[in-house]
């Protein structure tokens, strides 16, 4: 196994005996160049309900980028922001080649040839006066800085005879090493809600009917779908919130197969499902799942559901006692631990007309008590129009996550998250397979585990659906006061168990599944290669310091642990002398089939 550790993100902010602030955002869509960003719609099936928004990082510099479609009703083609490094973005959807101007209404990111490059797929309304069916793009990602729509031969381009086609996300349900799709529609025949199976050749096949998903299901109105394995097995259920009392909670019979459980595991209690999100959220190592809807209790509508996972496919619905139901109209939401303390807060986009004209967007923080305070307002985080697509991510690296919510007819805003680090300490990994056939690229269904003085947190690489909008892919963890990492555990879908000891804080990682190499250097095996390692190669030949790992102290690759190792670590590392020459057997890192000794394991 090879771990890369992306030295220029490496950051630490720590200042001692200073206590953490209250979460602070602030409005930096100027700054940022996303100002004037407008989604304007088509004229399609329920224009009002769109408006998109995903992150990645399209050319792989380790800055995550955006692509907003522009909705096609001002004649304005999508946009490609390219992260600048800086604080700043770019939009090169010209430079990369997507310049046609279409009714873009949702959108999901994944590799889903697993070449290494992020690709886009987008529900599409078409590009004529009204819209038309068989227009959904796949933006393949050439890796050098273009894209080509390539649904027509990959055979997901038609999702109904219809125009339809909300959401969409990637997940590999089947676990054979691809990424396949689910596209939401909201047809009342669920004929835009499809199932593609990746062929694993730059080809889908539509599976819905020929496993039967909706058999004996009337319609779905389908908004948001997302793939995640609720019960340990590594199979992920299909989470598909729907409007209209018509969410769905298929489990994965690990066959191919998919059945409809909502009444066993006591979800789909919504009356109007919009999106959703999911993250655990009382840290008992089990993903809970928390679904928006519509708060007007004078026609019985009771808001926002949080379904907290017992284990089994069982949950129970709190949102009255934890204080989430009341989000307004509510759309797309985010799992984040703004402020470090552990412990997961939700965020929620939100507005329609009428009594909800001019909603303030909700941002749940949350207590480490089973309960929430509503602190949106008193954050910074004000946002009072109509929101649909909401995401986080480390917009600029400094290990905090940050939020964009796109509208529909409103601009583009972009917050920054400038909570105070305090004492509080994080840690963000990233995921490669490292072209691993086995597994689906980027780590998507990966669950990590770290360990801290304070006890075990878990997150997952998860690309699901917030509401037309995507997240990006890390596990992201606060950490609170603890300011080492004990161990930090992946779990791949195939049951595949990595591990590794002693990390520091505040740092973005790469973790890799290659089982052939470590980046030389890291002599004392945490993963990062700072002055600690030149140093403790000097304390070895001079002192008689214990090492590791003595492959990885021997970094110029002439077969001699000498003087020259730290001379050469400091010139490449910090001067930027030339690479070390070869890879050298791994240490100090644990690997293992899996043991169902995690929770949520059946």
């Amino acid at each position: 196994m090879k771990y890369t550790m992306v030295i220029s993100m490496m950051l630490a902010f720590t200042c001692s005996g200073v206590s953490a602030q209250a979460p602070q955002f602030s409005n930096e869509t100027a700054s940022a160049g996303l100002a004037g960003v407008t989604f304007i719609p088509g004229v399609y099936n329920h224009a009002t309900y769109t408006g998109p928004v995903v992150c990645g990082d399209f050319d792989r510099d380790g800055w995550q980028d955006l692509f907003v479609p522009s909705g096609g009703g001002a004649g304005i083609p999508d946009h490609l922001f390219i992260n600048d490094g800086d604080g700043t973005f770019t939009d090169r959807a010209a430079e990369w080649g997507l310049t046609d101007v279409h009714m873009g209404k949702g959108a999901a990111v994944g590799d889903f040839n697993n070449d290494g490059w992020l690709d886009i797929y987008v529900t599409s309304a078409g590009s004529g006066i009204t819209g038309t069916p068989g227009n959904h793009r796949l933006y393949r990602n050439s890796g050098s800085g273009t894209f080509s729509n390539v649904a027509v031969s990959a055979g997901v381009n038609v999702t109904s005879s219809i125009e339809d086609g909300f959401g969409c996300c990637f997940g590999d349900y089947d676990l054979d090493g691809d990424l396949d799709l689910f596209v939401a529609g909201f047809a009342s025949n669920n004929s835009g809600n499809r199932l593609f199976r990746n062929n694993g050749n730059e080809t889908f096949t539509d599976m819905t009917a020929a496993i039967g998903l909706f058999s004996g299901i009337s319609g779905t109105s389908g908004f948001a779908p997302r793939f995640q394995d609720m019960n340990g097995d590594f199979y992920p259920e299909l989470l598909l919130v729907a409007d209209f009392g018509t969410s769905h909670y298929f489990r994965n019979d690990t066959d191919g197969t998919f059945t409809e459980i909502s009444n066993i595991a006591n979800t789909a209690q919504e009356e109007n499902g919009m999106g959703q999100t999911v993250g655990d959220y009382n840290n008992d190592g089990l993903i809970d799942w928390y679904v928006t809807s519509i708060y007007r209790p004078n026609i019985g509508w009771t808001g926002n559901k949080l379904y907290i996972n017992q284990g089994n496919h069982s949950y129970q619905e709190i949102s009255g006692s934890a204080g989430v139901y009341d989000g307004g109209y509510g759309w797309g939401a985010i799992s984040i631990d703004v402020d470090h303390d552990r412990f997961v807060d939700i965020i929620e986009t939100n507005g329609a007309g009428g009594q909800f004209d001019n909603e303030q967007s909700y941002f749940f923080r949350n207590l480490g008590n089973n309960t929430f305070n509503e602190q949106s307002i008193s954050s910074g985080l004000v946002h009072d129009g109509f929101g649909r697509g909401i995401l986080n991510f480390d917009s600029d690296n400094d290990g905090d996550q940050d939020v964009v919510i796109a509208g529909n007819y409103e601009n583009l805003r972009y917050f920054r998250n400038d909570t105070p680090a305090g004492s509080r300490h994080w840690v963000s990994i990233f995921i490669d397979n490292d072209g691993s056939p086995d597994v689906a690229a980027d780590g998507v269904g990966a669950k990590v585990h770290v360990i801290t003085a304070s006890g075990s947190l878990y997150r997952w690489i998860d690309v699901g659906d917030n509401f037309s909008s995507q997240s990006e892919m890390s596990a992201h963890f606060g950490l609170g006061f603890d300011d080492q990492i004990s161990e930090i555990r992946v779990i791949w879908p195939d049951g595949l168990v990595q591990s590794g000891n002693n990390f520091t804080v505040d740092q973005i990682i790469t973790w890799h599944r290659g089982s052939d190499s470590l980046i030389r250097g890291d002599a004392n095996t945490d993963l990062q290669i700072d002055i600690s390692d030149p140093v403790l190669i000097l304390g070895h030949l001079f002192g008689g310091a214990v090492l590791p790992c003595q492959e990885a102290a021997e970094v110029n690759g002439d077969g001699s642990l000498d003087i020259s190792d730290p001379v050469y670590l400091l010139s490449y590392a910090f001067g930027g002398g030339a690479p070390p020459p070869a890879p050298f057997p791994e240490c100090g890192v644990t690997v293992s089939s899996f043991s169902c000794d995690e929770p949520g394991c059946p």
